[in-house]
C-alpha cells in the first residue's frame, strides 16, 4: 500500500538498457538493507510501474521515466512536474539523470548535451536534488568493468576483453566472436542480471552508492 509518502526519488533513463541496469541496482541495494521492503505495482491509469521503498519509519516513492527518443527529453520536466510534484505535494525529491556522454561525440545522435542542461535548469528547485549519473562513455563500459562476469555469461575462460571502439561495439564484437549476440534494452536483462553488480559499483567512477543511500536511507 502507498500510505503516507515521506520522500520521492525519480530516475530519468536515456534508454531501456539504462533502465534495466539501474532497476537491477534497486534490488541489489535492497538486498544490502533488509530493513526496507522494495515493492512495485503497475498503475494502469498512467501505464507506468511505480516502486515503493518502505520500512517501519519511512515510505519512499520511486518513479522512473525512460526517454527513448529525442522528442521526449523536452517533455521530461513536464512529466516530473505532473506525475511527481503535483501527485505528491510537499515532499523532497531526488532526481537521478542516467545517461551516456559518449553519444554526444557521434555525428548523428538522439541526445544532445544542451538538452540535459536545459532539463537540469527546469528541474531546479530548493526542494529538489539532481544527481548526475552520466557515464563517461556508454552504459556498456560499466558492464565491461566485470569482464569475469561477462566471460562467465558466455561460458568461456576468464580473459581480458579487447577494446574495439566504444563500449557497445566492444561487447558486440566479443559476443559475436564467442557465438552470441549482444542485445540491448529489455532483451539485455538476463545478461545484466548475471553480472557482479558489486564489482561494477566498486570499479566505476560513478557514485552508484548514492542510489542505495537515497532509496534505503
Amino acid at each position: 500500500m502507498e500510505g503516507h509518502i515521506d520522500s520521492g526519488v525519480a530516475f530519468i533513463f536515456e534508454g531501456e538498457t539504462e533502465q534495466v541496469f539501474y532497476e537491477a541496482l534497486f534490488y541489489y541495494f535492497n538486498g544490502k538493507n533488509r530493513n526496507y521492503l522494495l515493492s512495485q505495482k503497475f498503475d494502469e491509469k498512467i501505464n507506468e510501474v511505480i516502486y515503493y521503498s518502505q520500512s517501519s519509519f519511512r515510505n519512499i516513492i520511486i518513479r522512473t521515466k525512460t526517454i527513448g527518443t529525442i522528442t521526449q527529453i523536452a517533455n521530461t520536466a513536464q512529466w516530473f512536474k505532473n506525475s511527481c510534484i503535483k501527485q505528491y505535494e510537499n515532499i523532497k525529491w531526488t532526481i537521478f539523470l542516467c545517461y551516456d556522454t559518449d553519444s554526444y561525440k557521434e555525428d548523428i545522435t538522439m541526445f544532445y548535451e544542451d538538452d540535459w542542461k536545459n532539463l537540469r535548469r527546469k528541474l531546479r528547485s530548493p526542494y529538489i536534488e539532481v544527481i548526475d549519473l552520466a557515464a563517461s562513455s556508454m552504459i556498456e563500459d560499466l558492464f565491461l568493468l566485470d569482464y569475469a562476469g561477462i566471460c562467465n555469461y558466455l561460458k568461456i575462460e576468464t580473459q581480458l576483453i579487447p577494446k574495439a571502439g566504444n563500449g557497445k561495439q566492444t561487447l558486440k564484437n566479443f559476443f559475436r566472436r564467442n557465438g552470441k549476440i549482444y542485445h540491448e534494452g529489455e532483451r539485455s536483462s538476463d545478461f545484466i542480471l548475471s553480472l557482479n553488480l558489486e564489482t561494477i559499483i566498486n570499479k566505476s567512477n560513478l557514485n552508484l552508492q548514492s542510489i542505495g543511500k537515497n532509496l534505503f536511507p
